[in-house]
């Protein structure tokens, strides 16, 4: 029965359901104007996907890695590390 429920889990989790709020993936947005708008008064930050880091804006790092997005700040923390320059 153990085994049912592991395998079961597994597939839900490679189906995308989350078990729980915690394992959603950050939402990354193409633009800082519409990260903004999804943001509200939560600062907009840069996610590098590579590092798994996020960066603040005026950090030199903010907006320049190939693979990454803009993000709320509040989201993003709960799955990024803070990029310190």
């Amino acid at each position: 029965m153990k085994t049912i429920l592991a395998v079961a889990a597994a597939a839900a989790i490679g189906f995308g359901f989350a078990a729980s709020p915690t394992n959603a993936a950050t939402a990354l947005y193409a633009t800082e104007p519409a990260a903004q708008q999804a943001c509200g008064a939560d600062e907009v930050i840069w996610v590098d996907l590579d590092k798994g880091r996020f960066y603040h804006k005026g950090q030199a790092s903010y907006a320049k890695s190939n693979n990454g997005g803009y993000a709320c700040l509040k989201a993003a923390h709960a799955q990024y590390r803070e990029g310190h320059e």
